[in-house]
């Protein structure tokens, strides 16, 4: 989902078709099962007018690329191991910050944010699970969550739990 917010120069639109594919249900209950809670998670804090994100560790080449003509540019933000996207909201007054880390470790991000000033009391809203493999299923205790924290202010360096999606939101001064 990320590669299609960092290409919006040129996607205008996609969908999700199967939209019964978000829930775990039955003939009487429903719940959001993980990919629910991730198009929920992004739809309520990730914000509409995108923003370029640099950094300085490239996305590696395939191990084992496909046959067939390869892309000049590997998928994926310059901040690797992790994906980052940024997004004004719509009125501009925060910026989000959807960081994703896919590996099983605790990552480092230094943060530079240029053009625009940040200062104040910040958000996180956090989607993890114990491991790769968690889910939400009915009738079960759910194993993946989405978790609120406040922030005192914006951070220079962000500490990137596993596994997870993050959602930062930080106001613009």
């Amino acid at each position: 989902m990320q590669e299609m917010f960092r290409h919006t120069d040129f996607i205008k639109m996609s969908a999700f078709t199967f939209a019964t594919s978000t829930l775990d249900y039955n003939g009487t209950d429903a719940i959001f099962n993980t990919t629910g809670l991730m198009f929920k998670l992004y739809r309520e804090h990730y914000g509409t007018l995108p923003i370029e994100v640099t950094g300085d560790s490239p996305q590696p080449s395939p191990k084992w690329p496909v046959g067939g003509d390869q892309p000049a540019v590997n998928a994926g933000s310059p901040t690797y191991p992790l994906d980052v996207v940024a997004a004004f909201t719509s009125d501009r007054k925060f910026l989000t910050l959807a960081v994703v880390n896919p590996t099983t470790s605790t990552e480092r991000l230094d943060l530079k944010i240029d053009g625009v000033r940040l200062q104040g009391k910040s958000r996180l809203w956090q989607m993890t699970g114990p491991s790769v493999d968690a889910a939400d299923v009915l009738g079960h205790k759910p194993e993946v969550e989405t978790v609120e924290t406040s922030l005192p202010e914006v951070p220079t360096t962000l500490r990137v739990a596993p596994i997870s999606i993050n959602i930062y939101e930080f106001p613009v001064q």
